[in-house]
């Protein structure tokens, strides 16, 4: 089943005809990616609906008597897990087909929402909903690399910038649609635990409508697989031959050997704890801190999601045709933003509830750029048969370490030291982050002038 293409999108992503492709071929082509991408989005749009329905409860468990040391950790375990899976699932989506895998997991995390709307109604003690959380994330887990792996089949290393750019607003329009699905589930049914059953039924229908427009790649299609400019660059060593073992031993002897795979790794855990350090905390920090309404802070919620939109097309974009594919310089810049950005919501005035707002808006317009940058950055640099286990490598450390740190250590930290100790955390990583981008961006150039210019040849599986 096809699904309708919008028009603005086949201009944005109009291809060159592959190499090996005849003209009937290159249209089938052009219409199926972005099917397969404006379904991937679609898809991941429906994982985020119950991903973070639970941070606008949060207010709701404090009130019942939750600490916020019990939250951060009720979040830290979730994100352990979703970090653990990203990197094991990265390998079953290598291995199997992402039309089937993507859309079960998002109909399991769909039960499992309703699972915790149940638990928390019937008041259930912390190991039970720690448990529910725990599977939640697991199954989360498969999403990330399962997408990355179809943009890797279905586009180019020119056009994946905007391909990338496109699919991660995804994050953007699930997690933007909790706010105003919240408020709308209070006025129609009352009672809290609706924030979560509302955004389960929702991701569950959308599940059954996936599996009739995701394909893995273009030979599922009867088309010719795409040929790949790999370079140096590509693949980070030139060991990749009929030689590789493939599998896990494969992914250790190839990528883990990649410099820059395990620095992006570490920047990945940076970033993750900054943008989960802001947004997982919002609805509390608005409502506690600046004695905002449970509406202000749904408001604020989306509005860090939705302001990601333009800022996120705009990095793809630019690091596509201003930079042609070069990753770091442009993350540079939007890292260095992104502190100013956050002392603003720090110290900004708390009397109207439009400064933090619009402060927050800033940080998403340019957070998110930087996520999808780190995103793409790792799909350029991954032989193409390991790209999921690479993104999910990455993932493990974006997860475990960064998103469940923000969580876990931002609970007790608040808990001991106040707002201003999270704040100072949360800062702190941005100047690694700025590290670690300067250190990239000198290995990038120096090897500018030892590359040897690409030339084509067939995909290596």
């Amino acid at each position: 089943m096809d699904h309708p293409a919008l028009p603005s999108m086949k201009l944005s992503f109009r291809p060159d005809i592959p190499a090996g492709y005849n003209q009937t071929q290159a249209k089938v082509y052009a219409r199926l990616r972005l099917q397969v991408l404006f379904s991937v989005f679609f898809c991941y749009s429906a994982y985020y609906l119950v991903r973070k329905d639970f941070v606008l409860v949060m207010p709701d468990l404090v009130s019942e008597g939750w600490s916020k040391s019990e939250l951060g950790t009720v979040m830290a375990v979730m994100t352990v897990s979703y970090g653990l899976s990203n990197f094991v699932m990265g390998f079953v989506a290598d291995r199997f087909s992402t039309r089937w895998l993507m859309p079960l997991c998002l109909l399991v995390s769909g039960l499992v929402s309703l699972a915790l709307a149940g638990a928390t109604w019937f008041s259930c003690p912390f190991l039970v909903i720690a448990l529910l959380m725990t599977i939640n994330g697991w199954v989360q887990g498969l999403g990330w690399p399962s997408s990355a792996k179809v943009i890797a089949h279905w586009f180019q290393r020119e056009e994946r910038g905007r391909a990338t750019s496109f699919w991660n607003l995804s994050n953007n329009f699930g997690a933007g649609l909790l706010g105003p699905l919240a408020i709308f589930a209070l006025a129609v049914f009352t009672f809290w635990q609706s924030k979560l059953v509302l955004p389960a039924v929702l991701a569950i229908g959308s599940a059954l409508l996936c599996v009739f427009w995701i394909r893995d790649r273009p030979e599922d299609c009867g088309l010719p697989p795409l040929l790949e400019k790999e370079s140096e660059e590509k693949l980070g060593r030139s060991q990749l031959d009929t030689h590789d073992s493939g599998g896990v031993r494969g992914f250790v002897q190839t990528c883990l050997t990649m410099p820059d795979l395990w620095l992006l790794a570490l920047l990945n855990m940076c970033v993750y704890f900054i943008r989960y350090g802001v947004i997982d905390w919002v609805p509390l920090y608005m409502t506690e801190a600046r004695g905002f309404s449970f509406e202000v802070a749904s408001w604020a919620f989306a509005t860090f999601e939705f302001a990601a939109i333009p800022g996120t097309l705009l990095c793809g974009y630019i690091s596509d045709r201003v930079f042609h594919g070069k990753r770091v310089p442009m993350n540079l810049l939007n890292m260095s933003l992104v502190l100013l950005a956050l002392l603003g919501y720090w110290h900004c005035n708390a009397d109207h509830w439009l400064q933090p707002v619009c402060m927050l808006a800033v940080i998403g317009f340019l957070i998110y750029g930087c996520v999808v940058l780190l995103h793409v950055h790792i799909i350029d640099i991954a032989p193409r048969r390991y790209v999921a286990a690479c993104v999910g490598f990455c993932g493990l450390f974006g997860y475990v370490l960064g998103a469940s740190g923000a969580n876990l250590l931002l609970g007790r930290v608040v808990d001991s030291w106040g707002w201003d100790g999270a704040f100072q955390l949360i800062t702190a990583n941005g100047v690694v982050c700025l590290v670690l981008l300067l250190i990239l961006w000198l290995r990038d150039n120096n090897r500018l002038g030892a590359e040897a210019v690409p030339s084509e040849q067939p995909l290596v599986e």
